[in-house]
């Protein structure tokens, strides 16, 4: 079974500066992308088994900006 090693989470302030923000996530919320990483890796071994129809969607290295 594949797993996820990593993952990356950072704002970018309208000044430019860049902050990670993973090693301050709240406990709670640390939980729940856990929890979600271990989704996407029940996801990708039915799909790596051929128990799923649809394709796994391997999703680019995108970012998203939130208008606030």
């Amino acid at each position: 079974m594949e797993k996820i090693v990593s993952w990356k989470l950072s704002v970018t302030w309208s000044d430019g500066k860049t902050e990670g923000l993973a090693i301050h996530l709240p406990e709670y919320l640390e939980a729940e992308l856990q929890e979600y990483f271990r989704e996407l890796e029940e996801l990708r071994q039915e799909h790596d088994e051929d128990m799923r129809d649809e394709e796994y969607d391997f999703a680019p290295d995108d970012s998203k900006t939130i208008n606030i």
